[in-house]
C-alpha cells in the first residue's frame, strides 16, 4: 500500500519537473528510469547518498550534491534528497558539534595531525582554523559512513521482512492444519 502511494508521488513530482529549470538544465537525463525506480537497490542506494551527504558540512550545497551523485550512481532521485533534510538548519548545530568533538577526540588520540601542524609552523589563527576544519570533517566522515551503511542495511532487512512474512502466510494457508505435522505421522506409525 505504502508503495503505491510513493510512485504516485514520485509521478506527480516528474511532472512538476518538466519545463522546470532543473529540466532545462539536465534534459532527459533527469527522467532516467533508474532514478525513480522503486525497488531494494534504488531505494537503498539513495538512502545512503542522501545520508552520506546529510552528515557532511556542506549544508547550502546538499541537494545540489545529492542530485549530482544520484545522476552519477542511478539511485533513487526522491530518496536521496529527502535524506539530506536530516542536517537541517533545526539539527546542524547539534549534529556538528558531535561530529568536531569526535573528530577532536580521535585526532588528539592518534597526533599525526599535531605533528603536521608542528612541523609546517602555520600561524597561530590559521593552524587553528585548520586544525577545527580537520576536527569537523573527521567526525562528519565518520558519522556519515556509518549513516550511509546503517540506512542501506535498514531498507535492505525492512524489504524482506514483508517478503518473509507473505511467504510464510502462503506455506500456512497450503497446508492444512494436522495434513502434515510431525503429530500426525507419528501417531501411524
Amino acid at each position: 500500500m505504502w508503495l503505491r502511494l510513493w510512485r504516485r508521488k514520485q509521478a506527480s513530482i516528474r511532472q512538476t519537473l518538466k519545463g522546470s529549470r532543473l529540466h532545462r538544465f539536465w534534459g532527459q537525463t533527469l527522467f532516467h528510469d533508474l532514478l525513480w525506480r522503486t525497488n531494494r537497490r534504488s531505494i537503498a542506494g539513495g538512502l545512503a547518498l542522501g545520508l552520506f551527504i546529510a552528515f557532511t558540512p556542506t549544508i547550502p550545497f546538499q541537494m545540489t550534491l545529492a542530485v549530482i551523485g544520484a545522476l552519477f550512481l542511478k539511485v533513487n532521485l526522491p530518496i536521496a534528497i529527502a535524506a539530506c533534510w536530516i542536517t537541517n538548519p533545526l539539527t546542524a548545530l547539534p549534529v556538528y558539534t558531535a561530529a568536531w568533538k569526535l573528530g577532536k577526540y580521535l585526532i588528539e588520540h592518534i597526533g599525526i595531525i599535531h605533528s603536521f601542524l608542528e612541523t609546517h609552523r602555520f600561524e597561530p589563527k590559521s593552524a587553528h582554523l585548520i586544525l577545527n576544519g580537520i576536527y569537523l570533517w573527521t567526525g562528519s566522515l565518520i558519522f556519515s559512513i556509518l549513516a550511509a551503511v546503517l540506512g542501506t542495511l535498514l531498507v535492505l532487512l525492512l524489504w524482506k521482512m514483508p517478503r518473509s512474512r507473505r511467504r510464510k502466510r502462503q506455506t500456512d494457508s497450503l497446508q492444512e492444519p494436522g495434513l502434515f505435522s510431525d503429530r500426525n505421522s507419528s501417531q501411524t506409525t
